[in-house]
């Protein structure tokens, strides 16, 4: 539908690296919302009663595939992984004002025209090893290493996060929330300092 309304798809996965007591996310629709209810709440400014209210801790992650209506709410730190797009359909904004004062623009018809009105009741996945998400545009990994570990994949580049603890590659040091990126070929491990740490790897399939 995206490219249809001159936009790109856009599928992402959400890994909560801290959150605040109570932090919450909203994604998906509310069991038994139907269309007709969501756009009479989009008019009266109400239409956050209709959408799925997550409380979220750290180490939690969700997929977000193209067309599922998403939010997050205040009081999380993200990892975000997403397919290459620069296409967002602000359907609400929680009737707030913009640094200017004025609301930020939205895009309801074309994100009523995006959203998947099938899309009932997501849930968070829990805390975990190996594979968090996997789709054509991205595949997820979650490793907690206590030695030396190559992580790169042969013929492609892939991206490590570090999530908790301290992690040395090559001569670079790197801490919870750091990027790296590993070349495509000939990469170094990745070695655990004082203890090990936990690890997330981006790779394309």
């Amino acid at each position: 539908v995206a490219s249809q309304l001159g936009g790109e798809p856009k599928t992402e996965m959400w890994y909560f690296l801290a959150c605040d007591p109570g932090s919450l996310i909203y994604a998906g629709l509310r069991s038994g919302t139907t269309r007709e209810e969501f756009e009479n709440k989009l008019r009266a400014g109400e239409v956050e009663a209709c959408i799925q209210a997550l409380p979220t801790h750290a180490g939690d992650s969700i997929f977000i595939p193209s067309g599922r209506l998403h939010a997050i709410g205040g009081g999380n730190v993200i990892v975000e992984i997403q397919q290459n797009s620069d296409t967002t359909y602000r359907v609400f904004d929680w009737n707030r004002m913009g640094l200017d004062g004025k609301p930020r623009e939205l895009h309801r018809e074309k994100a009523l025209l995006s959203t998947n009105f099938n899309d009932v009741a997501p849930v968070l996945a829990p805390p975990q090893e190996g594979t968090l998400a996997t789709c054509p545009e991205f595949c997820v990994e979650r490793f907690f290493l206590a030695e030396p570990r190559h992580l790169g994949v042969s013929g492609d580049f892939a991206i490590v996060t570090i999530v908790s603890g301290l992690a040395q590659c090559g001569e670079q040091f790197f801490k919870m929330g750091d990027f790296f990126l590993l070349p495509a070929n000939d990469a170094p491990p990745v070695v655990p300092v004082a203890g090990g740490c936990n690890v997330l790897v981006t790779t394309i399939p």
